[in-house]
């Protein structure tokens, strides 16, 4: 099967069909309905869904990853279920069903994640964070930006390093402000992200953090200052010496031709 990029979400989908499964949208970027209800189930699926519910509570690492594996794998029939159970803060396991939600991609899920991000435990917050990063989706980028504030400097290094993978001017300034924490992690995931996100306007707040006394940080913000000296600093410099030597010659060429 012939596959192509969605030009919103960036899944893969087959080449014959027109609107995105995954994001719900037309090649126009218009919203389309579908049918996404569950298919009908075998009498076993409901006793290994709970057995899958259960297991995403597991003390167990891996057997909680596993079991979101197994989940995601149900695809969009799941979305409806979890998304009400993530809305309810008492349930156990809500941070593993996040990351199932966010492997999932379906836009339904965001108005829950969103909450998750914002009224869960520190756990839940993070893997909320993940999972809206996941669906690469402008909407979605306020509402991360929106956390930026919240007093947890393990959201918010977190946070930092997921807003690195953003190639928009709205994440500069929540940057900046991070890379001046007095968290050493925050500043750091910060300071590496200014320099990801490839915009010269976080210098300012680069070589503020390479005068800070911790060396970590220090390292980071010289990193990205030498990575950003490339894409914001020396090709400017460069473009300019082109532009006066091209002048330059113009002119000579000018005064060659005004002797005749």
């Amino acid at each position: 099967m012939l596959l192509k990029p969605c030009p919103f979400c960036r899944k893969d989908i087959p080449r014959a069909i027109t609107a995105c499964p995954y994001c719900h949208r037309d090649e126009q970027g218009k919203t389309v309905p579908m049918d996404t209800a569950a298919p009908a189930a075998d009498p076993a699926s409901g006793k290994y869904f709970e057995n899958d519910l259960s297991e995403l509570a597991s003390d167990d690492p891996f057997v909680r990853e596993q079991a979101v594996v197994r989940m995601a794998q149900r695809g969009f029939g799941v979305v409806q279920a979890l998304t009400s159970i993530l809305s309810d803060h008492s349930k156990p396991g809500l941070a593993a069903i996040a990351k199932v939600l966010g492997r999932v991609g379906d836009r339904r899920a965001l108005p829950a994640l969103m909450q998750a991000a914002k009224l869960g435990d520190d756990e839940l917050r993070t893997a909320a964070i993940w999972a809206l990063a996941q669906f690469r989706d402008p909407e979605v980028l306020p509402a991360l930006l929106s956390e930026a504030e919240r007093p947890s400097p393990t959201v918010q290094s977190y946070l930092a390093y997921v807003l690195g993978g953003y190639q928009d001017a709205r994440v500069i300034p929540v940057l900046s402000h991070l890379a001046g924490h007095s968290h050493r992690e925050v500043a750091f995931q910060a300071a590496f992200a200014l320099g990801e996100a490839g915009d010269a306007a976080g210098v300012a707040a680069l070589r503020k953090a390479a005068r800070r006394r911790d060396p970590v940080v220090r390292q980071a913000a010289a990193a990205s200052l030498r990575r950003l000296g490339m894409r914001g600093v020396t090709e400017p410099r460069r473009l300019l010496l082109y532009l006066l030597a091209v002048l330059s010659a113009a002119a000579g060429l000018a005064a060659y031709l005004w002797k005749f």
